[in-house]
């Protein structure tokens, strides 16, 4: 008879290794759909404040970004 309870082991552990991965995956995919719903609400670009504010807002991002490829 052969003594599997190495192998049993290995198998216990991979398993867990992927259900642990799996949990990680899920909640970067939640983080990222909330990242995307606020990122993304073009309903209040509608108003003229609001508009400006992400005007500066992305402009600022586009500066910084040239300055890190400056460097």
């Amino acid at each position: 008879m052969y003594d599997l309870s190495g192998e049993l082991t290995v198998i216990l552990i991979t398993i867990w290794q992927l259900q642990k991965l799996r949990e990680r995956l899920a909640v970067r995919k939640q983080e990222a759909q909330k990242f995307h719903a606020q990122k993304f609400n073009f309903r209040k670009l509608r108003e003229l404040e609001v508009r400006k504010q992400y005007q500066i807002k992305i402009s600022i991002r586009f500066a910084a970004l040239e300055k890190l490829n400056d460097s």
